[in-house]
């Protein structure tokens, strides 16, 4: 059964108090919307002044000017955001946007430099598939390795995806796209976020790839995946591919002159067959996936789907080290740092072993 995505809610609305419509317009919502309320902004805010000056924690009646200073003469009541999220039916009273992205990143610090997080503010990463995905995506956003997100996925949560994407029961049924997008908001209201809850396709691909800086091929389709490297090379954008078998981690540079298709595993040729094909050949599959390199328990498994399994296994504990792995690659492509197009195995639990015995 098909389920539009567009009508559910995945944004908050977002009252910003010092416009005074905006002000007017919330005193309204909040008179008819009843729900839980959250008001920590006094708290939000002192951390904020003792992030941007730590010494302040120790005078506090710099502490209190400080706070005087920034609330104003319009008062506690024109400061701030409220949030409603209401698919949680909750009011949520934040820092402006520049003030929480400032203390929500400040962690990173010096980790990222504040220079750096504001080139990586600027960039948009667009994924395609939210199984895998979802781990990326996540991480992206905790650390604001972005600023914006493009979100390709038409599946539905199923109890079985329960094992790799952090949402909860109750999205059991709802497009993926959205539990996402929910998960993306609660962390950060202020996260820009596009949704294609078609999944990527060839009709929406120009509309997916316009004004990307960066793609992750996490879906399951040839078609899809050939695809996305054939409108990324034509748009001069870098590419990702991360699987959940030894940490297997494709970074393709198509940002840079005349790359191959995956590293010359797809001539042009076999990527116009698979741009059209309906199904997965076996050459298709050899060309992504080098079974001879595939882990004994990945190969036995993949002989298995479709008779003691219904699908290919994937533990969490790998997914996520992906998602990191993937995101860490994206941040140093992003900040400048020479990343080749290359084919990894980024497998711990091999060096362990290895270092045990």
């Amino acid at each position: 059964m098909s389920i539009d995505a567009t009508s559910f809610a995945t944004q908050p609305v977002l009252y910003r108090l010092e416009n005074r419509a905006e002000r007017t317009a919330c005193e309204e919502a909040m008179r008819h919307r009843k729900g839980e309320v959250v008001d920590t902004l006094e708290e939000q805010l002192v951390e904020w002044l003792v992030t941007e000056t730590p010494s302040l924690r120790q005078q506090p009646d710099a502490l209190a000017q400080a706070i005087q200073d920034q609330i104003g003469e319009a008062g506690w009541e024109a400061f701030g955001t409220w949030a409603w999220f209401p698919w949680r039916q909750t009011w949520v009273r934040l820092l402006p946007e520049a003030a929480f992205i400032a203390v929500r990143t400040n962690r990173n610090r010096n980790k990222i430099t504040s220079e750096e997080q504001d080139i990586l503010a600027a960039k948009c990463v667009g994924i395609a598939g939210l199984s895998v995905g979802s781990a990326l995506t996540m991480t992206l956003v905790m650390e604001r390795t972005c600023g914006k997100l493009k979100l390709a996925d038409f599946d539905v949560l199923e109890l079985s995806n329960l094992n790799r994407i952090p949402t909860g029961v109750h999205h059991l049924g709802l497009p993926k796209a959205v539990a996402i997008a929910r998960a993306i908001a609660e962390v950060d209201p202020y996260f820009e976020v596009e949704l294609f809850p078609d999944g990527f396709t060839a009709e929406n691909a120009e509309a997916f790839m316009e004004g990307l800086d960066f793609v992750c091929d996490a879906c399951d389709q040839v078609r899809a995946k050939a695809n996305l490297r054939w409108h990324a090379k034509a748009n001069g954008i870098p590419l990702i591919m991360e699987t959940s078998d030894r940490g297997m981690i494709d970074i393709e540079r198509y940002d840079e002159e005349d790359k191959p298709f995956l590293h010359g595993r797809i001539s042009d040729t076999m990527l116009e067959a698979m741009r059209n094909a309906s199904a997965w050949e076996p050459e298709f599959f050899d060309a992504f996936i080098d079974v001879n390199q595939a882990s004994e328990r990945g190969v036995a498994s993949l002989q298995a789907v479709g008779k003691t399994l219904v699908g290919w296994p994937q533990l969490y504990t790998d997914v996520a080290a992906g998602g990191a792995h993937a995101a860490q690659i994206i941040r140093s492509i992003f900040l400048g740092e020479h990343i080749p197009d290359a084919r990894h195995y980024l497998e711990w639990n091999e060096q362990l072993l290895e270092s045990v015995n």
